[in-house]
């Protein structure tokens, strides 16, 4: 047996034929992930592993059984009795049919129920068999694209709309992209350095070490894809690199060779932060993006503090950008979940608000299945959920707020049977969290115990179950949290379970992080008045955490906490930034020398800042100031928790309650929720979802960036008015059918537009003809296509240059009132002299329209 062929059948037959064939599981492989896992659990047994639990063969044997049998296969399957395998009792015990039948146990595994849910007994019913969910809106890719990475479609009008913002977009104009879990936000780090050619740098900020080193192994792969001759070296920087290869790195910022570099805040703005300067000075960043960018604006207990870092060192590498190069780089936010406050936060944290634009679509996750139950105790709530993780599909999540919560439900699992078990939380060293994501990836492991920290980063498709043993503190970390289920668009299933205490918890962990205005002066104070250094050049000032208030005596972590919480809510404030983290003091220049793991909350001693309001020591301008930036986030925490405890109790629906925390309705940031529920008390009976298509609402960019070619080479034409120009010509299916080196190739490969259009009425081959054109061209123009009658498409935007191919036989009055009427910087209508004027049938327009003909066209193209 090989891994090639390790299917159902096969399995099925070797479970039968167990004396002969249980040896090759030892050394064989499965590619499907849950064969594998039985595998795995399959192999122990053969080699007669006294440490391997029965609860995982049985749980990992009903999952497949059932799966087979929503397949058509036969809901009995042959196993051993004896050898180490459970007795007939112990399968029925665990909810199967089972007879001893001719040496052997015939079994039949039945969907587990859970009677305290009442009618959503049947929880995981979907998840173990399956069931498709969600479907990809598959939206055929521009040609651009296509090129540069090899994609022939983009996942969806959402990631379409993102990839032409960060394509067209004004450079100073900060991209929030806003792309549900699935939708490829990827793509938005990687397009950049595929498109560009050597000495042009993409800086792409990513929450773990696990992520970079996944996206640089991904990256490293398109580029030799692009390139054959392409050089394997380091796209990642973080502690695990050996001397060799951080020196590569270096030398690779430093010649302009790295076209994108992959890290971790605490390294771009620490050991990284003054090669990344060296470049932007030198004009080599263009591009900067930070994912999982709703971490900017984290408050609380064990929150990454270099992301609160990531504002002031953009605006510095923009400024050095401008300043020395003249060059504007370009910032993308990239986030699944974006609440108003977080889009507010990140608007004024990295520029005016003005200079930022929200483009993106949200949908809810259709995959999960919820159910909720109030415990009456600790002891009710830890007996309900051992019985539900027992039955339940794995892989599975066990979700705690606290990392001693997480140790104690662990001890709890592994003494109920749970084998295949580990926890994760912010406590655990980093080195061991690599050797956890890797056992977690390959389907070592059934199950994790973990907090809020195991998320960001994993990106594994097949979780099928995740369970809240706590009540979170705000529904976005709840939504989160359960967003690690179901990503491969297959059913999955979630369960809160929560007591009062836990509501007692999460109410005081959603307000607990806000200082007050006297001990936060206090503290500030204290620390600008006895600065460890100062750096001339930058303006920087280093601050010492570990300095104590007036009448405090004791150093310790605490007092560092509330010293960075301080720093952290006069930034929201306005009244400084904070640039720099550090364990180490600085040198008296502020130069500073750090390594790239994770730093918490706890664990830097030393940080800088940059004064932004030279009001900070006057205390009526800091109270002010703190108090508005206090009430902010306040609000917005006590809003996310009231969210939460109106689903936990019941009082607001979940699909309602999300569509109320991600709908955007803001001043320059519209963006409702298409909704979706695979399952809540509300919504459990028939029809269940199947095959869902989200279709979110998405805006078409409003803002391009100047392009000054057509000015220049179209100066001779004439033009009906400034922004619109006709060119007539005989026949435009012939201009777009002609062979390379036409009048099509002349407007679209000297012009560059940022889009061609085209009516919905055009034959697919005309479609095609057009898409040929922008690949001969090299063009980074997106085709649209417009309706017959008014289409919000001819609309256009403001700075956008188009050309329009009208190839319908009749321009409707309302299509030229929207030509004429577009906000664009340019368009470009070719027609035929057939159209008659839309306000008056008896006469052609061309006859009464100041326009070019074909000849006129191709000269000045070609001056």
């Amino acid at each position: 047996m090989s891994a090639a062929v390790l299917d159902d059948d096969v399995m099925a037959d070797a479970l039968a034929r167990w004396e002969t064939h249980g040896a090759a599981m030892v050394q064989s492989c499965a590619p499907d992930a849950l064969l594998e896992r039985l595998r795995q659990v399959l192999a122990a047994l053969e080699r007669q592993n006294k440490g391997m639990a029965s609860l995982d063969l049985l749980s990992l044997v009903r999952q497949w059984q059932l799966r087979r049998a929503s397949r058509g296969a036969p809901a009995w399957l042959r196993v051993p009795d004896g050898g180490g395998w459970p007795s007939c009792a112990a399968w029925r015990s665990a909810g199967f049919d089972a007879a001893g039948v001719d040496g052997g146990i015939d079994i039949s595994a039945a969907h587990p129920r859970l009677p305290w849910l009442g009618a959503q007994d049947d929880l995981f019913d979907d998840a173990f068999d399956e069931v498709q969910v969600r479907r990809t809106d598959w939206v055929l890719a521009e040609p651009c694209i296509a090129q540069a990475t090899g994609l022939s479609n983009f996942t969806g009008p959402g990631q379409r709309e993102a990839v032409r913002a960060l394509l067209h977009l004004p450079p100073q104009v900060t991209l929030i992209a806003n792309l549900p879990t699935g939708s490829g936000k990827s793509l938005l780090a990687q397009l950049p350095a595929l498109m560009r050619g050597e000495g042009y740098l993409t800086l792409v900020i990513v929450p773990t070490v696990a992520l970079s080193i996944d996206q640089s192994a991904r990256m490293a792969e398109l580029l030799c894809r692009k390139d054959p001759r392409w050089e394997d070296r380091p796209l990642a920087y973080h502690g695990g690199l050996t001397t060799a290869q951080r020196a590569q790195i270096f030398q690779g910022l430093r010649d302009g060779s790295l076209p994108v570099l992959f890290t971790s805040p605490e390294a771009a703005t620490s050991t990284l932060r003054e090669a990344l300067e060296d470049s932007a000075r030198n004009g080599r960043i263009t591009h900067v993006v930070v994912d999982e960018a709703h971490l900017v604006s984290s408050w609380g207990n064990g929150f990454r503090p270099a992301f609160q870092l990531l504002p002031a060192l953009v605006k510095r590498l923009r400024r050095l950008g401008h300043e020395s190069a003249r060059r504007s780089i370009r910032v993308v936010l990239a986030s699944a979940t974006l609440t108003p406050h977080t889009v507010r936060f990140l608007q004024h944290a990295f520029g005016n608000p003005e200079h930022a634009r929200v483009v993106g679509g949200i949908h809810l996750r259709p995959e999960p299945r919820y159910a909720i139950r109030r415990c009456a105790d600790l002891a009710e709530k830890q007996r309900l959920a051992v019985e539900a993780l027992k039955v339940a599909p794995r892989p599975f999540i066990l979700y705690v707020t606290r990392p001693e919560e997480a140790q104690q439900w662990i001890e709890l699992l592994r003494r109920e049977g749970f084998g295949r078990l580990r926890q994760f939380t912010g406590e655990t060293p980093p080195a061991q969290r690599q050797a956890l994501l890797d056992d977690w990836r390959c389907n070592r492991l059934d199950g994790m115990v973990a907090t809020s920290a195991f998320g960001l980063g994993v990106d594994k498709g097949d979780v099928r179950t995740i369970v809240h043993a706590t009540l979170p503190e705000s529904l976005d970390r709840f939504y989160q949290e359960v967003g690690r289920s179901g990503r491969d668009g297959r059913a999955a299933a979630s369960l809160l379970l929560f007591t009062q205490q836990d509501v007692r918890q999460a109410r005081d962990m959603a307000g607990e992080s806000f200082i007050g205005n006297d001990i936060g002066f206090d503290r500030w104070t204290t620390m600008i008045d006895q600065p460890v250094a100062k750096s001339a050049d930058s303006g920087e000032v280093w601050l010492d955490l570990n300095r104590l208030r007036p009448d405090l005596r004791t150093h310790g972590r605490g007092n560092r906490t509330w010293n960075l919480r301080t720093l952290n809510l006069m930034a929201a404030a306005g009244l400084i930034e904070l640039t720099g983290l550090s364990h180490r003091a600085p040198s008296p220049d502020g130069t500073v020398r750090e390594e790239s793991q994770e730093m918490t909350d706890v664990q830097a001693h030393f940080a800088a800042v940059r004064i932004l309001d030279a009001g900070h020591r006057q205390r009526a301008v800091f109270d002010a100031r703190m108090h508005e930036a206090r009430q902010q986030a306040r609000q917005a925490a006590d809003w996310a928790f009231d969210l939460m405890l109106g689903v936990a109790e019941g009082r607001v629906e979940m699909e309602e309650a999300l569509s109320r925390l991600y709908r955007l309705v803001l001043p320059n940031a519209w963006m409702p929720v298409a909704s979706a529920c695979g399952g809540c008390s509300a919504h459990w009976g028939p029809p269940r979802l199947r095959d869902w298509v989200p279709q979110p609402f998405v805006a078409r960019l409003g803002l391009f960036e100047e392009r000054r070619g057509p000015e220049t080479l179209l100066r001779t034409l004439p033009r009906a008015q400034p922004n619109l120009m006709f060119i007539v010509v005989d026949d435009v299916l012939r201009v777009l059918r002609a062979p390379p080196g036409g009048l099509a190739d002349a407007l679209v490969g000297r012009l560059q537009p940022h889009t061609v259009l085209l009516p919905s009425s055009a034959a697919q081959s005309d479609v095609q003809s057009l898409r040929d054109c922008l690949r001969r061209t090299r063009s980074d123009a997106f085709l649209d296509r417009f309706g017959s009658e008014a289409s919000s498409v001819l609309d256009g935007a403001s700075g956008e240059f188009r050309l329009v191919f009208w190839t319908d036989p009749t321009m409707p009055a309302m299509a030229a009132s929207q030509l004429t009427g577009a906000a664009c910087a340019l368009t470009i209508v070719l027609m035929t002299p057939a159209i008659t004027d839309p306000l008056r049938p008896d006469r052609s327009w061309a006859s009464v329209l100041p326009h070019a003909d074909e000849d006129a066209a191709l000269r000045a193209l070609a001056s």
